[in-house]
């Protein structure tokens, strides 16, 4: 799939792949303006999460970016391709996507009234070598939310998808009586310093 050139669009001097089914990084690309197409990792994530589980979680968000971009610039030399690993974590307890409203619930009340931090990682690769990666972490509190605006927030948004069990782009971000950091690193990509790092090496620019 590729984004739609308009006049708001900055067409990059090579194609550009973001190697990841994100809802959330594709959308902070077009907000961004860039033209890409998606390409979604064929990287078995588990396998790589087990063998590096003993490694901090900024760089193993670091790691899984990698994995993902590495396959998708092998079959695709010429192009950029951006790939990205998201990792919601309270204490020593990652919270995975949920996958089922009720598991949003039993995740979203863990999280009430805690901190906890979302660690992003995201990467550049060109013909099967990697020109740039980079972690960030944002440390969130949530508030003491009753059951009832648990369940109320589950059931509006259905964030069955996202890391945590909530959409920050969205709904979400009235959950939190504080965040310390980007909220783009929130939403699962770290986006100014990938901007700044596509135009070090002089792949967009505004000309």
């Amino acid at each position: 799939m590729t984004r739609s050139l308009d006049s708001s669009s900055i067409k990059p001097k090579v194609s550009i792949i973001l190697a990841s089914g994100s809802e959330s990084r594709k959308l902070m690309l077009e907000e961004a303006g860039i033209v890409f197409d998606v390409i979604i990792s064929p990287t078995d994530e588990d396998l790589i999460k087990n063998k590096i589980s003993s490694l901090p979680y900024s760089e193993q968000v670091v790691h899984l970016a990698k994995a993902k971009a590495e396959p998708v610039s092998q079959q695709n030399p010429d192009s950029i391709v951006i790939g990205g690993d998201q990792m919601c974590a309270l204490d020593n307890t990652l919270l995975h996507k949920p996958g089922s409203k009720d598991k949003a619930i039993e995740s979203l009340k863990l999280l009430a009234n805690q901190k906890h931090f979302q660690h992003s990682g995201v990467c550049i690769y060109k013909n099967n070598e990697c020109l740039w990666d980079y972690s960030e972490t944002v440390e969130l509190k949530m508030h003491d939310l009753s059951e009832k605006e648990i369940v109320n927030y589950v059931d509006i948004e259905n964030p069955i998808n996202a890391a945590g069990a909530y959409k920050f782009e969205s709904l979400g971000c009235n959950l939190f009586s504080y965040v310390n950091g980007s909220s783009h690193t929130v939403r699962g990509m770290p986006l100014l310093p990938l901007l700044n790092a596509l135009r070090d090496l002089k792949i967009i620019d505004l000309e």
